[in-house]
């Protein structure tokens, strides 16, 4: 993966040019496009290591777009770029692809700062079949994990979360993404829910004799793991 490669678009010309002069200053080589027709063609063969995506463009809906690649097959981080803020559209947005969310207006050094954590993440390649997280290993083809060699079993639903958790392992995720990334549109299932099944998963775990764990970063959200020594964190089975 390139990281110093973006792809922008954005058909608002203030911001376009915004972001292309602020992000070239800082060494990044940026592709601006104002509207989603030329975005799959653009990525075809090409190294991108962040497309930063407007949702709404002349041309349609960058949400759409977003699913599509998904379906597609097309893996590069995707920042959307956008004046809606309610929760629910942040929801949709990661339902259908999104790796983080920026609403306007913004700080160009928080649009920097989360486009260099993206670039990192999108340089480790394709995902490998077998994740490993502190003392489990997660087959996810198979979609069977194990810890010590001995397999722990999961339903559907607490794999899909744990899954999630492990293929952002060191970061703090919040309870409305694990909602959309992990079961994505499904209007059956709550924040509450969330709370649930983490619960479940940390007294399997824990019965499983795995020292890996679903720690709370209060008012935050949690994330996987070995215990850090952050003092904000409570690892105890709480909601997070």
């Amino acid at each position: 993966m390139n990281g110093n490669s973006i792809l922008l678009v954005e058909d608002d010309p203030g911001i376009g040019r915004f972001v292309t002069r602020g992000l070239a200053a800082e060494g990044f080589s940026v592709q601006w496009l104002r509207g989603i027709s030329g975005v799959p063609r653009q990525l075809t063969g090409a190294d991108y290591a962040v497309l930063i995506l407007d949702l709404m463009l002349p041309d349609g809906d960058g949400c759409s777009l977003a699913r599509y690649l998904r379906e597609a097959g097309q893996m590069v981080p995707i920042l959307m770029l956008t004046a809606r803020d309610s929760l629910d559209e942040k929801l949709d947005g990661f339902r259908n692809g999104a790796d983080d969310y920026l609403t306007k207006p913004f700080a160009f050094d928080e649009l920097l700062a989360r486009v260099k954590v993206l670039a990192r993440r999108g340089s480790a390649g394709p995902e490998r079949s077998l994740l490993q997280v502190a003392d489990l290993s997660i087959d996810v083809r198979a979609r069977e994990v194990s810890c010590a060699g001995q397999l722990i079993s999961l339903t559907r639903r607490e794999f899909d979360l744990l899954l999630y958790l492990a293929r952002h392992a060191g970061e703090v995720v919040s309870r409305e993404r694990l909602l959309a990334g992990a079961w994505g549109n499904n209007g059956e299932l709550s924040i509450n829910t969330v709370d649930v099944y983490l619960g479940y998963l940390r007294r399997k775990l824990k019965a499983h004799g795995s020292e890996t764990e679903i720690a709370t970063v209060r008012g935050i959200g949690c994330r996987i793991g070995l215990a850090p020594d952050a003092g904000n964190l409570d690892p105890a089975a709480g909601s997070a």
